[in-house]
């Protein structure tokens, strides 16, 4: 994540703090940041100076005004203006983890072989929850190639109780052993 990123998302985030309007920017934000890894090319486009820089404004005005919070709209609109709107996608991630660390929230991926039943997901976030001392966000993932069990991505470290992994430890004991 770059520093303009940091420098920008914290700036909007101290706005959010301080006019009591964190979920709800946090909310819009991510929804935002969604439609910008489905539609990249948007990016690009609020970025090109084969277009007039008040053309681009327009197109965020079109495109968000009336429906994201203004200060959202004008936030971008300060990133088109300063010809860094590339820097957009960094300062949704940056926004995303002050609010976060601001709510005692941890984000774990989890991927398994199949979808996690209800039962199993309420059992693994309460045993996550458990073991960071925080509320934990599950990002669920399926890979088939695991053949079985879960692996968990969280706060930097990997938890593999997969049966893949398993076979692969069972693999590497028995070639140390010949």
């Amino acid at each position: 994540m770059t520093g303009l990123a940091k420098e920008y998302g914290n700036g909007l985030y101290e706005l959010a703090r301080e006019e009591n309007l964190r979920e709800e920017l946090h909310g819009e934000l991510s929804e935002i940041g969604e439609l910008l890894q489905e539609q990249p090319r948007f990016i690009r486009l609020l970025s090109s100076r084969a277009i007039d820089r008040e053309t681009r404004l327009k197109v965020v005005d079109d495109t968000f005004g009336g429906r994201a919070h203004p200060y959202i709209v004008n936030f971008m609109k300060l990133l088109v203006e300063k010809e860094r709107i590339d820097a957009l996608p960094d300062c949704v991630k940056w926004v995303h983890q002050c609010f976060n660390d601001d709510f005692g929230i941890v984000e774990a991926d989890v991927i398994s072989a199949v979808p996690l039943s209800q039962a199993d997901y309420d059992a693994l976030k309460a045993k996550l929850d458990g073991m960071s001392g925080k509320n934990v966000t599950l990002n669920c993932h399926v890979d088939k190639s695991l053949i079985g069990g879960v692996r968990v991505e969280m706060e930097g470290r990997r938890y593999d109780n997969t049966i893949l992994n398993k076979l692969s430890r069972l693999k590497q004991s028995l070639s140390k052993g010949m």
